[in-house]
């Protein structure tokens, strides 16, 4: 049972891990560069804008305002999703203000 460690680094590596040495580096991965086009616009001002402005450091208020209609329950749930999953920093206290806020701006939008 003494090779089992590398009998299972082979088969996890696909046989790659001989090829792997110490004093040279893995290879990196490919990656990509995206540029996304610069946005300019803000949320309308009202109770609780203030708030959505943090929606902006992940999203463009064009990409927030241009959502299909969502009732209350469904723009509360899509905020503590942001908040849980995404990490929004969204305080407890803040998700009521910002869902009626998001809610109403939304309802103001022309239907898709």
């Amino acid at each position: 049972m003494k090779h089992f460690p590398l009998l299972l680094a082979l088969a996890l590596t696909g046989g790659n891990a001989l090829a792997a040495r110490p004093d040279q580096p893995l290879p990196v991965p490919h990656s990509i560069t995206v540029q996304l086009p610069v946005s300019t616009q803000g949320f309308a001002p009202g109770p609780g804008a203030e708030l959505a402005g943090k929606c902006l450091i992940c999203h463009s208020a064009e990409m927030v305002t241009t959502q299909p209609r969502l009732t209350e329950a469904q723009w509360k749930a899509e905020i503590n999703k942001m908040r849980n999953v995404y990490g929004a920093p969204i305080a407890d206290d803040e998700v009521d203000r910002l869902t009626a806020y998001m809610t109403a701006l939304n309802a103001a939008q022309p239907a898709n």
